[in-house]
Order: C-alpha cells, then structure tokens, then sequence
C-alpha cells in the first residue's frame, strides 16, 4: 500500500526514528513541564522526526505542523486508568478508544497510536482492549497510516516498573500478532536483542520513568539502538531537562548522526 509506505519511508528518514511524546495528559493528567503544551512544542522543532499528542492538543499548536521541515504527527488514539494512582487507586483497569482514525486524520496525523495492556484484574477489559485494537488496525489499512501497538503489562501503582525481558517479549509479540506496524516498547536492558527478535514490525523504545541525571538517559537510548531498536521515544526526560531545545538537538545527533554520547554530554557542558 503505497501511503503506508510513504509515511513509514518519512518517519525513518534518517535511519532511526525520533519521536516526542505530548500525550501524557490522557492518563497522568497535567504533568510537570507539559501544564502549558503551546509553551513546550515550539521548542522541539528542531531534531524530531514526529510528535506524539491527542488529536484535541493539536487544535494549540497546528501552528507546529504548517511547514515542509515540520515533524510528523502521531495521534494518540486511547486511553486507560492504570497510570492514575497518584490521584485515584484504580481498583479494576479499564481500556477505552476515544478517537477513531478517521479522527486522527481529520487532525492531521501521520500515524495513530494505541495501548496494549496486559495483565488487567479483568480478563474482559483485556480481551476488550484487544479487539479494539483489532478494529482499528483494520480502519487504518483502509486509510494506509502506519498502526503503533504500544504493549505494557499492568503493574498496580506503577506500570512502569516491569522490564523483566520475558515478559516485553511476550507484550512484543502479541503486539505483532495483532499487526502493529510499528511497536513501541520498554527497553529491558541485557537481553533486549532477543525482544528484537520476537517483533515483527520496526521497534521504538519508550522513554520511561524520569532518569537520575543526563548521562544515564543518553547511554540507555544509545545502548537501545545498539541493540536493535529502529528508533526512541522520549517524553519527560526531554521537556522536564533544564534546556529543551540543546537536549533535542542532543537527542538527535545521538539518534541520526550516531555521535558518541561522551562528545555530546561535552556539549552539553557535561564532561
């Protein structure tokens, strides 16, 4: 299908994929560094292949996407509850679509992304969320937009924690059965080239947790692509750093230019 191709072809454009995470507001609410989305996005323009966000975001910062140098856009087409304990305990999981392709285009989106989500109280909520998932994987091939799977396991109070590489395979690979074009999942460290293996789809690394310091998130995302990981996807250890704009560009010569973290932490006036 020749606009799948087309999309997939500008997201890897340079080799490896650079994508920033916005849409972190649908499950963590207002978060540190993103309150004000108009004030943040203008200052990643320089180095991400795409923009990961909320089709209602968009209507703030449209003004992002108008030039040929713009990022893509990827829409966040899901949500679910397992990520809210810092405000309410989330005593029975749920998954739910809010927005459909067509929404994401109608948006202006270059791809769609979803939730996979194992492990709920409920095997409904799972078996639910998978065929939903279903749906719109089949919605997107109508439209030839690539589908992101973004598998995760359901670790109550902190779904963030499980890195266990036995089970990101087991995530990875029902992702791929499902039909993901593209998957985004956690790096597990020792052991993530065997995740590669299991994968059918080029694979981006989510950027997790917030890191201790600068030194430890650039080595993690170049041992990720050393790995075998297609590309990253970094979030708050972007714009929660002290300067967004030199950590984009940082992030970038790290991901398309392969430059060693060493003379980029210089800099960044790290060494």
């Amino acid at each position: 299908m020749s606009g799948l191709e087309i999309r997939m072809r500008r997201l890897f454009c340079h080799g490896k994929a650079f994508v920033v995470a916005l849409d972190h507001g649908l499950v963590m609410g207002p978060m540190k560094g993103l309150e004000s989305p108009e004030d943040v996005i203008p200052k990643l323009r320089n180095g991400p292949d795409a923009l990961q966000m909320s089709p209602p975001m968009v209507k703030l910062v449209k003004e992002n996407f108008f030039t040929k140098s713009s990022p893509m856009l990827i829409a966040r087409l899901d949500t679910a509850n397992v990520w809210r304990d810092k405000y309410f305990e989330h005593k029975e999981g749920y998954y739910s679509q809010l927005f459909s392709v067509k929404d994401a285009i109608k948006a202006g989106a270059d791809a769609v992304v979803t939730y996979l989500v194992v492990g709920y109280d409920s095997d409904q909520v799972e078996g639910y969320n998978v065929e939903t998932l279903a749906s719109i994987r089949a919605e997107a091939e109508d439209y030839g937009i690539p589908f992101i799977i973004e598998p995760l396991q359901v670790v109550r109070g902190n779904p963030d924690s499980v890195k266990e590489t036995e089970i990101v395979k087991y995530v990875t690979r029902l992702a791929s059965e499902i039909g993901a074009d593209i998957l985004k999942v956690d790096y597990t460290g020792q052991g993530f080239q065997d995740v590669v293996k299991v994968g059918f789809s080029p694979i981006l690394i989510r950027g997790g947790p917030k890191t201790s310091n600068d030194t430890e998130f650039l080595n993690m995302l170049k041992d990720a692509l050393d790995a075998g990981a297609s590309g990253i996807t970094v979030g708050r250890n972007l714009w929660q750093s002290k300067n967004i704009e030199v950590m984009t560009r940082a992030i970038a010569k790290l991901v398309h230019e392969n430059v060693d973290v060493g003379q980029i932490l210089k800099e960044l006036g790290q060494s």
